[in-house]
């Protein structure tokens, strides 16, 4: 493995994001509306992605392509990382390296273990978004030189909507409420607040149902009778 060294300081740029952040969480407290946008983190994201989740990549999606434009991103992007982009490109990279088809070994290996050398500098991050200092940048596009994209090739590859969109993690913790049961027993009129039991949560069959199987039984006792009449003549 290449032991070039690379060492990735944060932006000072993060500090006073953070600082911001830690602002606006009291601005909040006091007010449900800022005069102001600020960086923040209103479904608590960060502390919920350790609860667990689950990364979900669209099927059909390059993933050496993927991971090229989420690292150019790093090296490109104004805005960085976010906490989902940067959990998806360690991902693809773990799913990339367990590839053992020789073509694929020999044209993309080496490069593999660059971004392994890189993704180890990162991996204690906790801000987000990540963004690299201008020093920071200069190193990994002399270390990756040959397998990102271009600065002109990134741009056209944020122009394609499917690419940015084809992966999203789901949070064991959802925020999304669940499903009430529904109620044993229904209301038949203005004073009854629920006495007569509900037929289709009980296990009976719904009239639709039932509707089905009696026309069914006739229409074959009709095929029946006029197979034995034909039988008669």
């Amino acid at each position: 493995m290449d032991e070039s060294p690379l060492n990735l300081p944060p932006s000072e740029k993060r500090s006073t994001d953070q600082a911001l952040t830690d602002k606006c969480s009291l601005t909040r407290k006091l007010s449900r509306q800022s005069p102001r946008p600020c960086i923040s983190d209103p479904y608590d994201v960060r502390e919920r992605v350790l609860r667990g989740y689950k990364m979900i990549i669209k099927q059909g999606t390059k993933r050496i392509t993927l991971l090229r434009f989420l690292l150019s991103k790093m090296l490109y992007g104004e805005e960085g990382l976010s906490i989902e982009e940067y959990l998806c490109l360690f991902h693809l990279y773990f799913d990339l390296t367990e590839i053992t088809e020789s073509h694929f070994l020999e044209k993309h290996q080496l490069n593999l273990e660059k971004v392994g050398l890189l993704l180890n500098k990162v991996s204690d991050n906790r801000i987000f978004p990540l963004i690299l200092s201008e020093g920071s940048r200069d190193q990994m596009g002399s270390l990756l030189e040959r397998f990102l994209p271009t600065r002109r090739e990134f741009f056209g590859l944020v122009g394609q909507r499917e690419l940015s969109t084809s992966f999203r993690i789901i949070l064991n913790d959802t925020l999304v409420p669940q499903k009430l049961p529904p109620k044993a027993y229904i209301g038949v009129g203005y004073k009854d607040k629920g006495t007569r039991r509900d037929v289709s949560v009980n296990g009976t069959p719904g009239w639709q149902e039932v509707g089905r199987f009696f026309a069914n039984q006739e229409r074959e006792a009709e095929e029946l009778d006029s197979s034995t009449l034909s039988h008669k003549d």
